[in-house]
């Protein structure tokens, strides 16, 4: 049998990864945790994927080398820790800097590393005390700026509130403190403040070898707000590679790799592009999340994925050049209201749109929803492909599918 890849938590889009090594002989391994319970895209263990499903426990390394791994992936952003642990015992050359772990989850600590690199940052504070927010507002010039409020370790907006100029942010702050996250399972130690970037937000999707950082997409972000929250995702864009557009970006988002001591592996990157420059929002070292591998390989002809498997079978990534193909649009269907939804079949005639490639609706008939209000209560994705006009017609019958929705 040929070495595994040891894929760790493999939910989100880390269910396409023992699938994609399969295709090229490879059998996988899963670390596998007990999920948080919500709708969603991969929300379960695929077992018939894996020659084994091991649970998460001390002596994984142990239990591990046995197998002589290829390589240890994290599947979702709550195996990132782990695998990073695993890979530096097990496959210490496709390591990345054990240095800079922590920094690559801690939102705050992200900021630090970018500022001691001197790759431009956002104003950042992590901390439980009210009056240390206080007097850092005042001494980073921010009282008439917005503000950011969120948990330094998260995920899919959860709980990020944006401050008005002069807003309150001391409630949404209680609540962080306060709250067991859906996301972590944890109550959150201390809150993120932070300037808030304002300007376009593009997610620019990379895979790294031997310190050299390669694109695999660029998506760009279209965001809805509710309650003064601008977290609610409405659609994304894949978008070809512009120099005058897109220099920039990954030119920065390469500095952005290198501070946090990427050297190998995929790469989510979340970037704006304010009017001083672009600003990290965050880094997950790991693949996007969702059903993007599907979404990229329409777009590009090629996924992270994909890549993944290159770089761990022949040593670097083969598909070098960022080649674009199509317009997809991913559309983010939204539950209006927190209820039990009766209708499903409001929803019937996107199967018949002449540009859908493909749908993802995570609810039935009788199931409660909760209101949208960021990309984890997203009731699912219909990803539309083709001419970019007859696209947005399309996403036009959807929003008007979307509203026939009883929920009650």
């Amino acid at each position: 049998m040929n070495r595994p890849v040891v894929i760790v938590h493999p939910f989100s889009s880390g269910t396409e990864l023992a699938p994609a090594f399969k295709k090229e002989g490879v059998p996988a391994i899963a670390i596998s945790v007990k999920p948080i319970e919500r709708i969603g895209y991969g929300t379960k263990i695929q077992v018939n994927d894996f020659i084994e499903v091991i649970p998460e426990q001390e002596n994984l390394v142990e239990i591990l080398r046995k197998y002589n791994p290829l390589a240890v992936i994290a599947g979702s952003d709550s195996g990132v820790l782990l695998a990073e642990s695993l890979s530096e015992s097990l496959t210490p050359q496709f390591a990345n800097d054990p240095q800079k772990s922590l920094h690559r989850v801690h939102k705050a600590f992200m900021q630090e590393a970018l500022k001691e690199a001197g790759v431009p940052s956002l104003a950042t504070i992590n901390t439980a005390s009210e009056i240390e927010v206080e007097n850092w507002i005042k001494e980073n010039d921010l009282v008439n700026s917005s503000l950011i409020v969120k948990p330094p370790l998260s995920a899919g907006s959860y709980n990020v509130f944006h401050i008005p100029i002069k807003g309150d942010w001391k409630g949404h702050f209680r609540k962080i403190l306060s709250e067991v996250s859906t996301i972590t399972g944890k109550q959150s130690e201390t809150v993120l403040v932070q300037e808030e970037a304002i300007g376009p937000e593009f997610a620019i999707g990379t895979v790294s070898a031997n310190g050299k950082h390669y694109l695999s997409h660029i998506i760009k972000y279209n965001k809805a707000s509710l309650h003064g929250r601008k977290t609610i995702f409405d659609h994304v864009e894949f978008s070809p590679y512009l120099e005058d557009v897109h220099g920039e970006l990954i030119h920065y988002t390469n500095k952005v790799l290198d501070a946090l001591g990427i050297h190998w592996g995929a790469a989510h990157n979340e970037v704006i592009l304010t009017n001083k420059g672009p600003r990290l929002i965050e880094t997950g070292a790991r693949m996007c999340g969702g059903p993007v591998v599907h979404f990229s390989r329409e777009a590009t002809g090629c996924s992270q994925a994909d890549r993944l498997v290159e770089i761990y079978t022949k040593g670097d990534v083969l598909t070098k050049d960022y080649s674009f193909k199509k317009t997809v649009v991913p559309i983010f269907l939204r539950s209006l209201q927190h209820g039990r939804v009766s209708n499903v079949e409001a929803l019937s005639e996107i199967s018949k749109l002449p540009t859908l490639f493909r749908e993802f609706i995570w609810f039935k008939n009788g199931d409660t929803l909760a209101q949208t209000v960021d990309y984890i209560t997203s009731i699912g994705i219909v990803a539309l492909s083709g001419e970019r006009e007859a696209i947005f017609s399309d996403y036009k019958k959807i929003r008007e599918m979307e509203k026939k929705l009883i929920i009650e």
